[in-house]
């Protein structure tokens, strides 16, 4: 199995595999006191590390594995077979292996992919490396396979009889009274397995992460004692049924784990964004229109932060118009202002000053810039006025004939909770403008409806500022000194963003009431007719992000510690069936002809 942690394809860092074991009866007991039965929890669970950074529990249904593949468009899904191909053949085929023949007749529902931190001496220094995407030539060797055992005496079968492909040797050897195999190349240790009783085979290509695993075997604790990752599987366990993928992120340990290792399986912005989190958990799920994430984050129990239980967040999306390509919106800006800068002092205090981080929209830099541009103290002149919803939004929209210009800019929203502090704060903004920054100020009409229009020194840039009822401010900033993107709101949307069919197929969830949503339209991203403030995509990035419709998240907060998430990824879905994939050891070949992508009629339920 050299191939395994030599080579990988980004498909295994993105959908993993392995499966757990029931690891004594003391965890058994002590999960039966947190009422959190092992069956609701991931597949080898109880025989994770605590160290654990990642781990992906992948689903080994071979009909979820053909609907998977019926996603996206022509080129994307030729991609992706062809990505399901190497993955196969490198993990198994060059290997001497046979997944349908060797590990199918045995293997249980559910296989586990867990990415441990590595243990570091007290000595020892370890480096903090730039984030790399993953190379489909290199595998991280510390990640473990966890393969359930469903047919013990298949599964005896094929561990009597090693598999090696010439030029490996293997050898036995005992740890802790479990026997672990080690094949070897010509050059060093290619893989090791071990066989946990008839309930796993595990796999690695460090024995030390392949220890660790039966060091939890044996007694040591795992991540299923943690109260918090028994709760949140549990909860998810009851609206989400035949889920695809499940995954569980330790964002501290993450954190430390991409810091310190170049192929890392998700990138440090990524988990920038669950900063202030000790934990989520996630179930992926095949639907009609695309993939479903149901999550769970939490924070952790000396946090300083705690979450306010509001979910007002129900207007913006009312008020947003339909041109609305990009939005997020929130129920408290004021709490959300707090939250983040809480969130960031805690990780400043808990990563290393080495560690890369991000400092261009830290607090202090926010406070900063602001005070630069103004004069103003943001947090004594700004923030107590803002304890209200909110919604950020980046508007795209055609020309409506030769006469007008398109609508493109920014649009911020934001329900102030003190009306008279808000008038006061503007006041001082106009003059700060105007004095400090020779922008010209002046009152102005929109649709009939008063406003107040700042615009740059040459007139290419401008920004417009106004009311709408029920003390809901706006700020719409636009190029030249026409505000399209005010017209579009004034004096109410002619379409709103709720009234959008892509909109609400993004943002359809149970989480009602909620704390505010996160929508993308892909296509006016990357259609190069539409004019927009984001970079140029590269023509490889255009063909994936091609595959996709849109991306929609909802979340809602549960109680002073934890967040509920509900996220869903739009896709086409062809009509036809997918074909068989080439036998072991074939290249797969671009197909001639493939069924369109399209929205598919519903078949069969698959939750």
């Amino acid at each position: 199995m050299k191939a395994i942690w030599k080579k990988k394809s980004t498909l295994l860092i993105t959908v993993g595999t392995a499966v757990g074991l029931v690891a004594g009866g003391a965890t058994a007991w002590w999960l039966l006191r947190q009422h959190t039965p092992i069956s609701e929890l991931p597949s080898g669970a109880d025989i994770l590390p605590q160290n654990t950074a990642i781990s992906l529990s992948v689903s080994t249904d071979a009909g979820q594995w053909r609907r998977l593949r019926q996603y996206g468009n022509t080129q994307s899904q030729s991609s992706f077979d062809q990505t399901l191909v190497r993955w196969r053949d490198r993990l198994f085929y060059e290997n001497g292996l046979d997944y349908q023949q060797d590990i199918q007749p045995w293997v249980g529902e559910e296989i586990t992919v867990a990415f441990l931190n590595p243990e570091f001496s007290e000595e020892s220094d370890p480096e903090i490396l730039p984030y790399q995407l993953p190379n489909a030539a290199e595998y991280d060797r510390s990640a473990v396979m966890m393969m359930p055992i469903a047919n013990a005496t298949r599964a005896e079968s094929f561990w009597s009889q090693p598999a090696v492909r010439e030029g490996q040797d293997w050898a036995d050897r005992d740890y802790k009274g479990i026997k672990i195999r080690e094949v070897h190349g010509q050059e060093r240790l290619d893989y090791a397995l071990a066989k946990l009783d008839d309930r796993f085979l595990i796999a690695s290509g460090d024995t030390r992460s392949l220890e660790q695993v039966i060091d939890t075997f044996r007694g040591e604790p795992s991540v299923a004692r943690s109260a918090d990752y028994g709760r949140a599987f549990s909860q998810l366990r009851e609206t989400v049924t035949n889920p695809f993928m499940r995954v569980y992120v330790n964002v501290p340990t993450a954190r430390e784990f991409t810091a310190t290792n170049t192929n890392q399986p998700i990138p440090p912005q990524l988990l920038a964004l669950l900063q202030s989190n000790q934990g989520l958990a996630s179930a992926m799920t095949l639907e009609t229109d695309g993939l479903r994430f149901r999550g769970v984050s939490w924070l952790a129990p000396n946090s300083r932060i705690r979450l306010k239980v509001d979910n007002e967040a129900d207007r913006m999306p009312v008020l947003l118009p339909q041109e609305s390509v990009l939005m997020t919106s929130g129920d408290d800006f004021q709490q959300f202002w707090q939250t983040y800068s809480q969130s960031t002092e805690e990780q400043a205090e808990q990563v290393s000053q080495a560690a890369p981080r991000n400092q261009a929209f830290s607090p202090a830099t926010i406070q900063r810039t602001f005070n630069n541009l103004t004069g103003l103290d943001w947090d004594q002149d700004i923030v107590p006025w803002t304890g209200g919803e909110f919604a950020l939004s980046l508007l795209s929209a055609p020309a409506a004939n030769a006469t007008t210009p398109p609508t493109t800019g920014l649009l911020f929203m934001l329900q102030v909770s003190d009306r008279r502090a808000a008038d006061a704060a503007w006041e001082k903004l106009d003059l700060a403008m105007q004095e400090r920054n020779d922008w010209q100020v002046q009152a102005s009409e929109v649709e009939g409806q008063p406003v107040t229009q700042w615009t740059s020194p040459f007139g290419s840039l401008s920004l417009t500022r106004g009311w709408l009822e029920g003390d809901v401010m706006f700020l719409a900033l636009g190029a030249g000194t026409r505000s399209t993107v005010a017209e579009a709101v004034l004096p109410t949307p002619t379409t709103s963003l709720v009234n959008s069919d892509l909109f609400r197929s993004a943002t359809a969830t149970d989480l009602k009431p909620n704390n505010g949503h996160f929508f993308i339209a892909i296509d006016p991203l990357i259609n190069p007719d539409i004019s927009l403030p984001v970079p140029a995509f590269s023509p490889s990035s255009q063909e994936v992000l091609g595959s996709f419709q849109a991306i929609g998240l909802t979340t809602a907060v549960q109680d002073n510690r934890t967040t509920r998430h509900d996220a869903r990824i739009l896709l086409p879905r062809a009509s036809a069936a997918p074909g068989a994939l080439p036998p072991p050891g074939t290249a797969i070949s671009q197909p001639e002809a493939n069924p369109e992508a399209e929205p598919a009629e519903p078949e069969e339920s698959v939750e």
